[in-house]
């Protein structure tokens, strides 16, 4: 019989997972994950509070840490409840800017209605070649995610797919195991390919190659409309949420 779906323990996995590119700290107060070969990478540096007794020292903490390390603090929300609430004064007071993020979190829970396309190859992708770096950059992050992904990459769970057209990138996706759950990322469509179903592609050949992979919950967190849209036609339903995603960032 199949463990009930947690969304207690997806929000561990969400939390944690930074552990695949970065090194982490546990603190009274919560988490600290650091890459001091990848400072500007928000994702592979900031802290996340999930004790709120003794917020000030907390906070001060983490600037301490940070500046310590030349990279700029940032702090990511836990997920919980009202969370903003208690630490936006103390946030402001220290010269904090505060994101609200528009995050859905979906998980796949019934079959989609997505295709494959004949014209899009997709394989797994082990490193990365300079070609497939240079597309990165340019049209989907920056030299940190190249560092991010290189990092991920080397963790045999870290699976990253890529859809080629014509022997050319055309779009990405990547599915990362964890104990019961696998969080979908990395979901990219080039420009230039765009409107050729591709994107949908992905996310059908993502699910498919997951099934194959483990009998995790998959699901994935979007900040974008579009996006969100196609990953519901690949089968995925957007979870109720007792949270608001947000990131506080300071310049040192």
């Amino acid at each position: 019989m199949a463990i009930p779906f947690n969304m207690n323990r997806l929000k561990e996995t969400e939390l944690l997972y930074p552990q695949r590119f970065a090194s982490m700290q546990q603190k009274d107060y919560g988490l600290i994950f650091f890459n001091e070969g990848n400072k500007n990478s928000q994702e592979s540096n900031h802290a996340v509070i999930k004790d709120f007794i003794g917020i000030e020292s907390s906070i001060r903490d983490i600037e301490s840490f940070y500046k310590a390390k030349g990279i700029n603090p940032c702090i990511f929300s836990a997920l919980d409840p009202d969370e903003l609430t208690k630490l936006s004064p103390s946030l402001e007071n220290h010269g904090f800017n505060i994101q609200i993020m528009q995050e859905e979190y979906l998980l796949h829970d019934h079959e989609g209605s997505l295709r494959s396309a004949s014209e899009l190859i997709i394989q797994r992708v082990r490193h990365l070649d300079i070609d497939m770096m240079e597309t990165i950059v340019l049209e989907y992050g920056t030299d940190s995610t190249i560092k991010v992904v290189e990092r991920h990459l080397q963790h045999p769970s870290y699976h990253l797919l890529a859809g080629f057209c014509n022997g050319e990138l055309a779009a990405l996706a990547s599915v990362s195991t964890y104990a019961g759950y696998s969080r979908a990322s990395d979901i990219f469509t080039r420009e230039k390919f765009r409107g050729k179903g591709f994107g949908g592609a992905m996310i059908n050949h993502l699910v498919d190659y997951h099934r194959g992979l483990s009998q995790n919950y998959l699901y994935l967190f979007s900040d974008d409309p579009g996006t969100t849209k196609v990953v519901e036609k690949g089968g995925f339903s957007k979870l109720p949420l007792d949270f608001q995603g947000w990131v506080a960032t300071k310049e040192a």
